[in-house]
C-alpha cells in the first residue's frame, strides 16, 4: 500500500470535507406494533446501513428500540425514508442538523404519539 504525500493527503481531506451527503428524515418502522422512530440524520445511507449491521448481529440500533427489539427480534424492523434533503452550499453542518431535527419534528405530528417511541 502506497503512502500520499502530505499535500494530496490535504486536498483529498479537503475534497471530501466538500462533498454534500444527502440528509434527511427516516424512521424504523416496528412491524409488530406499528410504532415508529422518527429521526433526521446527515447521511441516509450511513442509517440503512447501520440498521442492517445491528440486525446482523442483533444489537438494537438505538436505546429506544430496546425492550421491542429483545421482545420481537431484529427482523420486525424497517427503515424508511420520509424525505430528502442536501445540506445548502453555505450552511454549516450544524444549521444543517438543526434543520433536519426540525423537519423530523414535522413529521412526528403526522403520526399519532402512541405510535412513536
Amino acid at each position: 500500500m502506497s503512502k500520499i504525500d502530505g499535500t494530496r493527503r490535504k486536498e483529498l481531506v479537503a475534497e471530501y470535507k466538500q462533498q454534500k451527503t444527502t440528509g434527511g428524515v427516516y424512521r424504523i418502522f416496528n412491524q409488530e406494533t406499528g410504532k415508529s422512530l422518527i429521526k433526521g440524520d446527515i447521511n441516509l445511507e450511513a442509517v440503512e446501513n447501520r440498521l442492517r449491521f445491528s440486525q446482523k448481529i442483533n444489537t438494537p440500533f438505538t436505546l429506544a428500540l430496546q425492550q421491542d427489539w429483545n421482545l420481537y427480534g431484529p427482523d420486525v424492523f424497517e427503515v424508511e425514508v420520509l424525505e430528502e434533503t442536501k445540506q445548502g452550499a453555505e450552511e454549516s453542518l450544524g444549521a444543517f442538523k438543526d434543520r433536519l431535527k426540525r423537519m423530523a419534528e414535522l413529521w412526528k405530528e403526522k403520526y399519532p404519539p402512541q405510535q412513536i417511541y
